[in-house]
């Protein structure tokens, strides 16, 4: 029986949608759930061979169990089965030579999730508003979606 306190997520349902960030190509996310009150989303990432994200600083934990393929960051690389366990001011660049699928939890404390270096020094926050505007979306919903009224762009450093 399904009530308010169990949710069936069926990702095979659910479009991969491209993450819109310049140096993202080739990366793709589902947000499975994105829960305000608990402070927690879920997402599925997938990386195409040779693609990559920009750097990112997160504000909240991160646990990353890899599904298939290979991604590595600074810190190391992961194969399946491998789980990363990131906690809050971790700094690094993910990338995927071969191509990986992740599925990864989030756990926020205030709302804030990635802000997101990008190569200009142009920091991109990725946070609730954002992640839950985009949860369980298909492409063309997705398309439809005004990302600069749900991220804050702090320009780069004169």
């Amino acid at each position: 029986m399904i009530n308010e306190s169990m949710s069936i997520l069926r990702d095979g349902e659910q479009d991969y949608l491209p993450i819109p960030l310049p140096g993202a190509e080739g990366v793709y996310v589902k947000i499975l759930k994105a829960d305000e009150k608990m402070d927690r989303v879920v997402v599925k990432i997938k990386f195409d061979a040779g693609s990559r994200m920009p750097r990112h600083i997160h504000h909240c934990r991160a646990v990353a169990y890899t599904i298939s393929g290979q991604w590595a960051y600074d810190e190391g690389s992961f194969t399946p089965g491998e789980t990363a366990w990131e906690d809050e001011g971790n700094d690094h660049t993910p990338w995927s030579d071969e191509g990986a699928e992740l599925f990864i939890v989030f756990d926020g404390k205030d709302g804030r999730y990635l802000d997101n270096i990008l190569e200009d020094g142009t920091v991109v926050k990725l946070d609730m508003p954002f992640l839950k505007a985009f949860e369980r979306l298909s492409l063309a919903e997705a398309a439809q979606v005004d990302i600069h009224s749900l991220v804050e762009i702090i320009p780069p450093p004169a």
